[in-house]
């Protein structure tokens, strides 16, 4: 019988082999590349000082992005923190917290948020929750980097919102789904909202946004929220 965690990196084993796992996968270099790249362009076009990544994991992408900027990773597994933090010649800032329960005034010029870190909560309501704190820890001017979920492109062919025969109407809110990991056997559950309700909830307060498509894996975009407005 699977092993089940709420939080996958409760499990050292995983946090362990995290980054040769998925980051340095073959079938991943590409499109964590692509992610670094689109940092470092949003950083430079935008001249942001300050970046915080939310649920960073074992903060590779803090570690390896260049660049001049202040460098701050959120996670709550203290496995995942406590990884390979010395191979970097950058200073990263490390605050081992539940976002959710996160209570800081510091706001940051770019947010970023991978591997669907959203997702690892017990109900729609509280991933939500996490994708509006994402705004609220953004400065007034600044950006949101996120990658969103969207296997087989189902949302692209379902739409957030149908028309039902009787008059009503379906909302298509999320997808909950699980996932076996191979390496431990323990077995993950997660919540993606449809990515049209993420945009929806997201995108009024920046004056600009769009998505991008990853070089190799389909089964996932990144969305791009620039220019957050004063008083959102």
């Amino acid at each position: 019988m699977e092993k089940s965690f709420n939080d996958p990196y409760d499990n050292p084993e995983l946090a362990k082999g995290y980054e040769d796992r998925y980051l340095k996968h073959p079938s991943q270099i590409a499109d964590i590349k692509h992610e670094i790249d689109i940092i470092k362009q949003v950083i430079s076009i935008c001249n942001y000082s300050s970046w915080l990544d939310v649920a960073c994991g074992t903060a590779y992408h803090l570690r390896k992005t260049e660049g001049d900027m202040q460098r701050y990773g959120l996670d709550r597994s203290s496995n995942m923190l406590n990884q390979n933090k010395e191979d970097t010649k950058y200073k990263v800032t490390y605050y081992e917290k539940d976002f959710l329960k996160w209570r800081s005034a510091k706001k940051f010029d770019l947010v970023t948020n991978f591997w669907f870190g959203y997702a690892h909560q017990p109900t729609l309501k509280n991933v939500l929750s996490f994708l509006d704190k994402l705004v609220e820890k953004t400065s007034v001017n600044g950006s949101v980097l996120i990658s969103l979920h969207n296997q087989w492109k189902i949302f692209d062919v379902y739409p957030n919102i149908t028309d039902e025969p009787m008059g009503g109407k379906f909302l298509f809110d999320a997808m909950h789904w699980s996932y076996k990991e191979p390496l431990t056997g323990d077995l993950y559950e997660c919540i993606v909202p449809h990515k049209d309700l993420i945009q929806e909830r997201l995108s009024k307060h920046f004056d600009h946004f769009g998505f991008l498509n990853y070089p190799v894996y389909a089964g996932k975009e990144l969305l791009l929220l620039q220019g957050k407005k004063n008083g959102t």
